[in-house]
């Protein structure tokens, strides 16, 4: 036990003694030292045009931003990192971007992005139709205001008439001066449509977008008669010369008025006339006082659609006499009377 006691008295003496405790001092700042060296962070901390350089024994981004003094605030945007002995803290700082949409505004907090971007954090969504001030692809910039305009389209139609043409066709099927209608002209029908182009609710414009006939029109065809009639009367027909009108070429007087017929058939009258001539057709009643019996005449309707001919004035009659007609054409047969009916005719008096 000697030995053992003369250790422990000697150690003794060594732990109180000034040596001992500066040793200790300096072994114990040493191993500090050693782990503040091996611990410590050097953290850049960008923020905006701004950088400086933290030393640090804490990791945490938060308190490296204390440290440094960083006031963060809404939206701003903190990118950290930090290693096992350095690193870096960038500060993107948030800015305001204005939307306004469908009459209200919002102001949205951004630290980049597309106007795409914006709008899709306020909610607003743009139809296909509708038109942002600020294309949605750009990027946004600090106090940026985009405006939605909310674009609309309505369509309307008017019509308008087309007249129908009329084309003329000549044909001998009909007598000279008669018309005929082959074919109904019809109207067409012409169909514009409209735009109108509405702006958050208010209309801006119109603009034609498109026209079509939606109904052809039916062109009319007229047919007019080119056949001369023949006359009725053919008696001694080669002593009268006509023009290219069918009218005498040679006449000394010309009276127009009414002329009636009449006929024998059936016993309706006698078969001799008042100046003893036999009743028979080319043999014509007229006013002898106007137009002495013997005279030589030519008789044709004054729209030229119906030519007695050649007649000789031989009879009279009441009518006649009172004025009340012209000239009363003999006819064979009492159905040609009757479709002969009342007409104007034009005498000539040949020379």
């Amino acid at each position: 036990m000697e030995p053992v006691n003369r250790f422990v008295s000697a150690l003794g003496r060594i732990v109180r003694s000034r040596l001992f405790g500066v040793s200790v001092l300096a072994a114990v700042s040493a191993v500090m030292v050693a782990t503040v060296s091996v611990n410590m962070h050097a953290v850049t901390v960008v923020d905006g045009d701004s950088s400086r350089v933290v030393l640090t024994l804490n990791g945490d981004t938060e308190s490296i931003l204390e440290t440094a003094k960083v006031d963060l605030k809404e939206g701003d945007e903190v990118i950290s990192q930090v290693a096992a002995r350095s690193g870096a803290i960038e500060i993107n700082r948030a800015f305001d971007v204005q939307v306004t949409a469908d009459g209200y505004t919002s102001v949205v907090r951004m630290t980049g992005g597309t106007v795409a971007d914006a709008l899709q954090k306020v909610g607003v969504t743009l139809d296909e139709n509708d038109i942002s001030s600020v294309h949605v692809s750009e990027q946004v910039s600090d106090g940026l205001n985009i405006c939605v305009s909310r674009v609309e389209y309505g369509q309307y139609t008017s019509t308008e008439v087309i007249p129908y043409d009329t084309e003329v066709e000549y044909t001998d099927s009909l007598l000279e001066g008669i018309t005929q209608i082959k074919q109904e002209g019809k109207d067409g029908v012409k169909t514009y449509t409209y735009q109108d182009t509405y702006v958050d609710g208010a209309k801006t414009g119109t603009e034609l977008v498109g026209e079509e006939v939606t109904q052809a029109p039916v062109t009319e065809i007229k047919l007019i008669g080119t056949k001369k009639p023949a006359p009725v009367s053919t008696i001694q027909r080669e002593e009268v010369v006509l023009d290219a009108n069918g009218l005498p070429a040679n006449y000394s007087a010309v009276y127009t008025g009414r002329a009636t017929a009449y006929t024998n058939d059936r016993g309706l009258a006698g078969n001799w006339t008042a100046s003893g001539l036999p009743a028979q057709v080319g043999v014509v009643a007229v006013n002898p006082n106007l137009i002495p019996y013997g005279s030589k005449l030519y008789i044709v309707s004054t729209d030229g659609s119906y030519v007695y001919g050649y007649a000789i004035a031989g009879d009279t009659g009441g009518a006649l006499k009172s004025g009340k007609a012209l000239v009363d054409l003999f006819m064979n047969t009492y159905e040609e009377c009757m479709s002969f009916g009342s007409r104007n005719v034009a005498v000539y008096v040949l020379s």
